[in-house]
């Protein structure tokens, strides 16, 4: 069955049975340039820096530094028209916040594409748990409970969650469960009896590791979200028949640049993805750099979708940290190995350096000990492994998952 994303995207952008990546492309090059418009007309940020004779590729880049400096330069409506403002930490050096804005019609939007994005893995009477963000009004959870309201499927936000057995218990009765891929990998190896019909990797990196173990260990379909706050929160989710995403093509434009040449990427090459928004009316964002990692993919979907997919997010660009011999370490590696052992249930990791010296520090939950000789292919022999085993309930340190730095 062909992605409900790739239907709402032949309807949005009136290319119906037409649609194809190249009528796709004429379609957003056009609306680009009434965007390039209102930014350069609206804001203070884009005014006389861009202009909508300009092709995308010539257009500068965004930085999420840009926002930390001064958010407001990038508010294109009066604050009085303002119905959400989300305060996020900079990904970047700085350690400025970022401040996002959003209008009622941008969260309009946002629960429309949460409405198409989650008919691809529930139907109408299916109970949803909610396990990221809040109860507040306009949330990322209320506007997802909100969005599932709309076709027929009932949504319960959790409360704060101190740990593990909290989230099993409010867990338990679900068809579906949204949740941290870290966080409902660890539920899965403490409670491989549960069966949810479907789970949706959300809010952070999902590793193919934990993907896979999900599937294996439940017994269910496992889709993955991917997403950012400046964007509206929804950016793209894969369908049954695949792991790649369809993309939300009707409201965003998603490049991949090359890391090193900052030129856009050859479809299956790795780079950074970079958005600009369509329609974004508090906050228009113009090739926008996300500091995520991933890479188009040019061929059609098993289910039918003609259109380009994103692959599965590999990692962030600051997440990795130099280690020896000109490598570096991330999280994402880290998770790919340990995950793999079905007795992991989770771990924490932290590099530190004293006088020249580089060691990994791990305490990992399992059930029983590993063999360090796994971390070999990313770990070269002057970094030092230290070993200790613990608990590491995600549940009690609730964040994206990093690398540490000691």
């Amino acid at each position: 069955m062909i992605s409900p994303v790739h239907l709402w995207v032949a309807q949005k952008t009136g290319l119906e049975r037409n649609l194809n990546p190249y009528k796709l492309a004429i379609w957003q090059r056009e609306r680009l340039k009434a965007v390039i418009d209102y930014a350069a007309k609206n804001t203070r940020f884009y005014n006389g820096k861009i202009d909508p004779s300009m092709q995308l590729e010539d257009l500068p880049f965004t930085l999420p530094s840009d926002i930390a400096n001064n958010p407001y330069a990038f508010l294109a409506i009066p604050q009085n028209s303002v119905t959400r403002v989300t305060t996020l930490a900079n990904s970047g050096t700085t350690s400025l916040k970022k401040r996002i804005f959003f209008s009622q019609s941008d969260l309009e939007r946002t629960k429309e594409f949460f409405s198409v994005g989650m008919s691809t893995m529930v139907s109408k009477g299916d109970k949803v748990q909610i396990l990221i963000s809040n109860r507040t009004e306009n949330s990322l959870g209320s506007l997802l409970q909100e969005s599932l309201s709309r076709i027929g499927v009932p949504a319960e936000i959790s409360k704060s969650l101190r740990n593990v057995t909290e989230a099993l218990e409010v867990s338990k009765d679900a068809d579906c469960l949204v949740g941290m891929p870290a966080e409902l990998l660890y539920m899965s190896r403490i409670a491989p009896e549960m069966r949810p019909k479907s789970v949706l990797l959300a809010a952070d990196i999902a590793p193919q590791a934990i993907i896979k173990s999900i599937k294996k260990t439940w017994k269910c379909n496992v889709f993955c979200h991917y997403g950012h706050t400046e964007f509206g929160y929804g950016i793209a989710v894969n369908c049954d028949e695949s792991d790649e995403l369809h993309l939300r093509d009707a409201h965003n434009i998603l490049e991949i640049i090359d890391i090193k040449t900052q030129e856009p990427a050859l479809p299956g090459e790795v780079g950074e993805i970079v958005i600009t928004t369509l329609w974004n009316e508090a906050m228009p964002l113009i090739r926008y750099k996300t500091g995520n990692i991933s890479r188009l993919i040019a061929q059609p979907c098993k289910c039918g979708s003609n259109l380009h997919r994103m692959g599965n997010v590999e990692g962030r660009i600051a997440d990795n940290i130099a280690i020896a011999k000109g490598k570096v370490l991330n999280i994402i590696q880290l998770d790919e190995i340990l995950f793999t052992c079905n007795f992991v249930r989770g771990f924490n990791a932290s590099v530190s350096n004293y006088r020249g010296k580089t060691a990994l520090h791990l305490t990992i939950d399992a059930t029983q000990r590993i063999d360090p000789t796994i971390l070999e292919p990313i770990t070269p022999n002057e970094v030092d492994i230290d070993i200790n085993y613990g608990a590491a309930d995600p549940f009690t340190n609730r964040r994206k998952r990093r690398l540490s730095v000691k």
